[in-house]
């Protein structure tokens, strides 16, 4: 299965990994590469290594194969990372990844000359793995037929991790003739740095990281307790969680604040957004919801309120969250009476703004299929005519 492209919408255009994925070329090219001996010094030897030699041996490749499966991994994921981490720290993270992956190939008792980016690649995809796991990645299957599906990074990359791993100790270990050992060290080196980096805030905390959706599967189980001892979530102002065991108590009327808890702040939020709404201040409604979403992965609002706040952030203009709200109506209110509307909003969201075509053709077939009213079905064919022609 060969990666062909990711639906990651990049914030600025990524030089570092072009550059580094051109260099490679040319050096190949030009005749640095493992079918020149004149070019073994350059290669990281493990018995008598040379400080230079984890660099230059990983821009260097045995033959064009080797290149061509380097440079599509770099290319589909080098550039998110490129995004995430700036020019100047993507450099210093893929040399970095390059140095560590040679030395735990040589760690784990490599008895051959190493070429080839496969180590520095493999901590890029790590870091991917990381900061974008929800992004989703094209696959062109070469298996007894060929055709393309989408997959979740988050499964493909662990993937990938753990055969490398497995390969590393087993048949294809140090001394064959794949370094997956260098593979492996680079996936544990850009996994680890890449998380450290994000606990300590030194890069940009995304609600979609992978350290959150950690913190929301922890999340979604005591949330789920809660739920089990009785708290509703479509009107969290009125219920109350029962306690395991019922005792007798003396009756009295007060409010008291929700703990310093996830589940106490989501509850809190919810209050607040209820209020704000109630108000008509929808502006606010949607800084509290924007605020819900990232303590609680799973989080929507009753249908009315959900759907409110998916077009009052469709008005201002912030159309990733938009996009996401009404995705998440979608999938809890999937009997709305006016689902196809949905659909369409999130067509046309995908298709003017996102530029995701693939998502944009499904919500506007969804939206073609369900639609009455003939305005909106022109819409509908005319948005998705005009995306087919732009691809």
């Amino acid at each position: 299965m060969i990666p062909l492209r990711t639906d990651y919408q990049m914030t600025r255009t990524p030089v570092v990994n072009y550059a580094l994925v051109i260099l490679n070329v040319v050096l190949f090219v030009i005749g640095v590469n493992g079918g020149n001996p004149k070019v073994i010094p350059l290669m990281l030897d493990p018995y008598t290594p040379q400080l230079y030699q984890f660099f230059t041996s990983a821009f260097m490749h045995q033959d064009i194969m080797h290149l061509l499966g380097n440079m599509v991994f770099l290319w589909v994921f080098g550039n998110g990372v490129n995004d995430r981490f700036g020019h100047t720290g993507y450099l210093a993270f893929y040399l970095s990844g390059a140095v560590l992956a040679g030395a735990g190939f040589m760690m784990l008792g490599a008895s051959r000359p190493m070429l080839g980016a496969s180590g520095a690649i493999s901590a890029v995809t790590g870091a991917y793995l990381v900061l974008l796991p929800r992004v989703r990645v094209t696959l062109l299957n070469i298996i007894y037929i060929i055709t393309t599906f989408e997959i979740s990074s988050l499964y493909f990359l662990l993937f990938q991790f753990v055969f490398n791993m497995w390969m590393s100790f087993h048949t294809g270990g140090p001394g064959g003739g794949v370094a997956y050992a260098a593979h492996s060290s680079g996936y544990v080196f850009g996994i680890a740095v890449t998380g450290l980096l994000l606990a300590t805030k030194l890069l940009p905390r995304d609600a979609l990281d992978l350290l959150n959706l950690i913190y929301s599967a922890r999340r979604r189980h005591r949330y789920r307790q809660m739920v089990g001892a009785g708290y509703d979530p479509f009107n969290p102002v009125s219920s109350e969680v029962r306690s395991p065991a019922p005792r007798w108590v003396e009756a009295t009327a007060s409010t008291s604040a929700p703990a310093d808890t996830p589940a106490g702040r989501e509850l809190q939020l919810r209050r607040e957004i209820t209020e704000v709404l109630q108000q008509h201040d929808l502006p606010a409604a949607c800084e509290k919801y924007l605020k819900l979403v990232q303590i609680a992965d799973d989080a929507v609002l009753p249908q009315a309120q959900q759907l409110d706040v998916a077009n009052q952030l469709m008005v201002a203009e912030q159309y990733p969250a938009a996009a996401d709200a009404y995705q998440r109506f979608l999938k809890h209110y999937p009997l709305y009476e006016h689902i196809g509307d949905i659909y369409l909003m999130l067509g046309l969201l995908h298709s003017r703004y996102l530029h995701q075509y693939d998502q944009a053709e499904q919500s506007l077939l969804k939206a073609i299929e369900l639609l009455h009213d003939e305005r909106k079905l022109q819409l509908a064919r005319g948005d998705l005519q005009a995306l087919r022609q732009r691809r």
